[in-house]
């Protein structure tokens, strides 16, 4: 059976604090390992050399945004190596 285990933090940061916060995300990137803490208990993660990163950004009226996504597997995908069963 499956465990997803999840973290969420929302807070408005100026932006020298978004820059800190990026940085270190960057740094636990480059070290292969990024946990995150709270309350609850903690999240690591342990990103491999091949990462998917998919970047967004947006603009309308009052509002700007930028969405950065970065995901990759702890393991291999399994592939079948049969052909499906097509009618």
């Amino acid at each position: 059976m499956k465990s997803k285990t999840k973290f969420s933090h929302d807070s408005l940061l100026d932006r020298q604090s978004t820059r800190e916060l990026l940085v270190t995300l960057a740094n636990a990137i480059k070290k292969g390992e990024l946990e995150f803490q709270e309350s609850e208990g903690d999240l690591v993660l342990t990103p491999k050399n091949l990462i998917e990163v998919s970047v967004r950004a947006s603009s309308d009226d009052d509002k700007q945004e930028v969405e950065l996504k970065l995901k990759w597997r702890t393991k291999a995908k399994e592939i079948s190596d049969t052909p499906p069963k097509i009618k």
